[in-house]
Formats: C-alpha cells, sequence, structure tokens
C-alpha cells in the first residue's frame, strides 16, 4: 500500500486515523506526538536531569533513543538511562540525590488510557490526570509516549535497531486492573480511537480545572466597606 503522505511504501496502518504511513513519515508522525506530549504538559524544562527508566524491553529502549535523539543538541538539559529489573521502588530512594528532576517511563497508550478510565471508575480524579503523577519522592513522572499505540513503540524501535524482551515484566505497583485492560482491548478493537477518547477526555478536563484554578487565583479578594461604586 502507498503512504497517504507520499508515493513510497507504507510500514505501518493507523486504524484510528486511517491512514498509511511510510518510513520517513511514521518517524515524523511519532516523534510530533511524543513532542507535543512533553510540550503540552510541560514535562521537559531547562536544567533538567531525566531519568529514563529501562527494562530491557523495546519500549524503554525506544524512549530512552529518542529522548537523546531529543536532546543531543542541548547542554541546558541531561537524560541518562535508569536500569530497572524488579519494583519501581529500587530506584526511587536514590532518584533526588543523583540529581534527576523528572523520571521518564514508557508508558503506552493503551496502559495510558486504562489507567485514567480505572481512576474515573474509582473516582480518582486525580490519578487520571497525566500531568499530577509523582513519585514518592515528589519527583514528576512523564510519559512522552502515552498518545502512541504500543503496536507504534515497537515499531519505532525495530527500524531504530532498537532489541529488547518483548514481555518484561512490569513491577506489582504499576499493573493495571486486568478487567479495566480487557474491556479496553475488545473495545478499543472495535473502535481504534476509543483509548485516544479517554486520554482527550482527561486532558480536556485537566484543562479546565487548571484555568478554574487561575480564575480564582485572579480574583480580587473582597474588601471590607467596600461598595459596588468605589
Amino acid at each position: 500500500m502507498q503512504c497517504s503522505k507520499c508515493r513510497n511504501e507504507e510500514i505501518v496502518f493507523q486504524p484510528y486515523s486511517g491512514q498509511h504511513l511510510c518510513h520517513d513519515h511514521f518517524i515524523a508522525d511519532f516523534e510530533a506526538k511524543a513532542k507535543r506530549a512533553i510540550r503540552v504538559n510541560r514535562w521537559m524544562q531547562p536544567g533538567d536531569h531525566i531519568g529514563v527508566v529501562a527494562r530491557g524491553d523495546p519500549a524503554g529502549s525506544a524512549l530512552l533513543f529518542f529522548f537523546r535523539k531529543l536532546t543531543g543538541n542541548r547542554k541546558d538539559i541531561r537524560v541518562s538511562g535508569i536500569t530497572v529489573k524488579g519494583r519501581l521502588e529500587e530506584i526511587m530512594a536514590d532518584a533526588q540525590t543523583s540529581g534527576f528532576t523528572r523520571i521518564a517511563l514508557a508508558t503506552t497508550l493503551e496502559d495510558a488510557a486504562a489507567v485514567a478510565l480505572t481512576a474515573i471508575l474509582r473516582g480518582d480524579a486525580e490519578t487520571c490526570f497525566l500531568n499530577a503523577h509523582s513519585t514518592d519522592t515528589g519527583l514528576p513522572l512523564i510519559t512522552p509516549f502515552c498518545h502512541i499505540p504500543a503496536e507504534e513503540v515497537a515499531t519505532y524501535a525495530r527500524i531504530n535497531g532498537l532489541d529488547g524482551e518483548r514481555d518484561a515484566p512490569l513491577p506489582e505497583d504499576e499493573t493495571l486492573d486486568s478487567d479495566v485492560r480487557a474491556m479496553m482491548a475488545d473495545y478499543s478493537h472495535r473502535h481504534p480511537a476509543a483509548p485516544h477518547a479517554v486520554l482527550n477526555l482527561c486532558e480536556s478536563l485537566a484543562a479546565c480545572g487548571r484555568h478554574a484554578d487561575k480564575s480564582e487565583t485572579n480574583d480580587d479578594p473582597p474588601l471590607a466597606g467596600r461598595t459596588p461604586n468605589s
């Protein structure tokens, strides 16, 4: 099949967008989504030292590769890989003393949507907002691949020569509710845009919350003895 943007042969079909993408346009689309997530959520600032969690799986390797490509010409941001074999708490205690300002996880669209939907079903409003996540030490957790399907993350890793274990186990504290994940997988099989809709809804709600907080901050406090015309 021909690429939707040029005459080259496709390597990826996106059922949620209807696009067939060649090698170059897939890379451009993939990295644009990750950059947008970083930009919208302000997940990268001058002076940052970003620790990228890698468990030997393609997704973690792809995230580290992406960050090093993104920051390769910058002197004001550091990126370091963090190798984790078991639970994430192993690195949290030393994260701040190691100088990290943010911890990056290779969370994919399916994982992020399932986490958000689980939070909604539990009535946990804060957890469904991606930019509200943090570690026990207060370091922000960032997820640049949160709008990218796992299959596309695996493709990005493969075409960049990033091999690894296909199914690296997740630590217990990051496992998702199996019922919610199964429900999301079944529904998105018939409606491919569903995971995107869940995340877009959460981001819209978060934006409304930020706007409301800003409005409350900017309101003038009532003054004693003040009349409408004074």
